[in-house]
């Protein structure tokens, strides 16, 4: 006895729709919306004002006399890069904001407005593409930071004492004291000479030993890079090879109290000759 299947056969698939709309279609969709031409312009705009504010930054810390290190010159090459790697992001942000403000917060009415295109939450292309890009400058920008992070500690040393330095020239140790609202140098392998004025010759590694007598100061040298704390009690460890002959701030970082503002002093980077005869006249002895 044989079996029938009297089952229908499965109906034929749908053919391929012949108007479907290009690849490019629902870009000029979006971008004949009446709000984007102003928000693009917006972007643009933001954009071309922000990028410049790197180079205005870097312009007012060189006014000083700065970089004075190789330290600084990285400092100031990192604020530059982020500056302009973060503009977009920063422009698209402030453009959003004013835009509400200025574009969708002029709606008015009892009705709520139509909804041209879906949330933005709910919108698959626009999440993917901000996720996408967020993430990729947060890899650059964690990225760029380690290696400037490295080289900024290899130039100033760390914690290594300075009899260790891989360097060829051999460091001057000074020991730096803050107390309110002052700062105090004493160079040990210098006779233990002392000043309120810090004294370095040129292309010399300089190494410091910070500590304060009284409350948390920081020990900041403006234009060659370098800010540590100088914590009472302790003694923290830095490092920076001078490479621009000059007088340069040092100040306070760290509130200290009433005089704070006033707790500043200067740094001369002179000639190796200079030192020595600076040396001298302090009643020390010469540089070995």
């Amino acid at each position: 006895m044989s079996i029938v299947d009297e089952r229908s056969a499965p109906a034929d698939q749908p053919e391929e729709p012949t108007n479907r709309p290009d690849a490019t279609h629902r870009l000029r969709e979006w971008l004949a919306r009446p709000y984007v031409r102003p928000i693009l312009t917006m972007f643009v705009v933001f954009c071309l004002l922000v990028i410049p504010i790197g180079w205005l930054v870097v312009f007012f810390m060189n006014m000083s006399g700065a970089p004075a290190s190789d330290v600084m010159s990285e400092i100031e090459k990192t604020i530059l890069v982020f500056t302009i790697v973060s503009a977009p992001l920063m422009a698209i942000t402030l453009t959003i904001i004013v835009y509400s403000l200025v574009g969708w917060g002029r709606v008015t009415g009892d009705e709520p407005p139509m909804q041209e295109s879906p949330a933005i939450r709910s919108n698959a292309t626009g999440t993917y593409l901000w996720i996408g890009a967020t993430s990729l400058l947060a890899a650059f920008l964690v990225i760029w930071g380690l290696l400037a992070l490295a080289n900024i500690t290899a130039s100033s040393y760390g914690s290594i004492p300075s009899n260790q330095q891989p360097n060829a020239a051999k460091a001057i140790d000074i020991n730096v004291t803050g107390q309110q609202w002052v700062w105090t140098f004493e160079y040990p392998d210098q006779g233990k000479i002392s000043s309120d004025v810090l004294v370095v010759p040129i292309d010399t590694p300089i190494y410091f030993n910070v500590t304060s007598v009284d409350v948390i100061h920081s020990f900041w040298v403006v234009e060659l890079g370098v800010k540590i704390d100088a914590n009472p009690g302790a003694i923290t460890n830095t490092g920076v090879t001078p490479n621009k002959l000059g007088t340069f701030n040092i100040r306070c970082a760290e509130l200290c109290g009433m005089h704070h503002a006033y707790m500043e002093t200067q740094i001369q980077v002179v000639t190796q000759d200079q030192f020595d005869s600076w040396v001298r006249e302090m009643g020390g002895k010469r540089t070995v």
